[in-house]
């Protein structure tokens, strides 16, 4: 649906208000970023060839419709295994610290806040370190929605970020739990983790969670993204995710 005229001028002031390096690798983007694994050819790349991108955000709270980014923690996954030189990791500058509580959570101080990056070249960095590849992250719905609010404010520019997610995975691989959290999944795999309410801790997570998944859908006669996203589809239709 086009965006109202404008929505489109504000995103344009935006585009044009980014320092000129950032508005050139934002050109360089903008034959990427749009489908966020949704095009054709990525649905058909065999999972033992596809490059995964983990990722979770820490935020000021938990409204997706109006909380903020603080942290970015990625990891790429390629050929059912975790890449750790493949990884990304971000602090974005806030204008004024999260509240007290905010912090105990994540444990990024107010100075640590207010001294982190430049929201438009670390979001802009992240879009390149995904690249073409398939996005996943745990309870992915507020991590997109969050993300894609971001995106337009910060960067000026529309996405539909697509993801797949695991929440949804899971229990469509492995009926018959009451796992419903990030943690009851870790426990029930006894994974072990090195931290929590971390972004980066919290995307090597879901990184380990999705090789079990790529091990259980492949022997599920799985053997494409796009098979990945039809089991997704079909759960989130039965209405079961945990």
């Amino acid at each position: 649906m086009p965006l109202p005229l404008l929505a489109r001028l504000a995103r344009r002031r935006i585009r044009a208000g980014l320092p000129a390096p950032l508005r050139a690798r934002l050109a360089a983007l903008r034959g990427s970023y749009a489908g966020w694994a949704s095009g054709r050819a990525l649905r058909r790349q065999p999972l033992a060839l596809a490059r995964f991108v983990a990722f979770d955000l820490e935020t000021t709270g938990p409204r997706m419709d109006r909380d903020r980014i603080i942290a970015i923690g990625a990891i790429a996954v390629a050929e059912r295994a975790i890449v750790h030189a493949d990884a990304f990791s971000a602090v974005l500058r806030q204008a004024r610290s999260s509240s007290v509580e905010n912090i105990l959570v994540h444990r990024i101080g107010g100075q640590q806040q207010l001294a982190g990056r430049l929201p438009a070249e670390a979001l802009i960095e992240f879009l390149e370190f995904r690249g073409a590849a398939v996005a996943v992250a745990f309870r992915a719905e507020f991590d997109v929605t969050v993300l894609g609010r971001e995106l337009a404010a910060e960067v000026g520019i529309r996405v539909a970020p697509r993801c797949i997610d695991l929440a949804l995975l899971l229990p469509a691989l492995f009926p018959g739990t009451q796992n419903d959290t990030l943690d009851d999944w870790l426990g029930h795999f006894a994974l072990g983790v090195i931290g929590r309410h971390d972004a980066m801790a919290d995307a090597y997570a879901a990184a380990q969670l999705l090789l079990i998944v790529l091990d259980a859908a492949q022997r599920s006669r799985a053997r494409t993204v796009g098979d990945l996203y039809a089991i997704a589809a079909a759960q989130r239709w039965l209405g079961r995710r945990r």
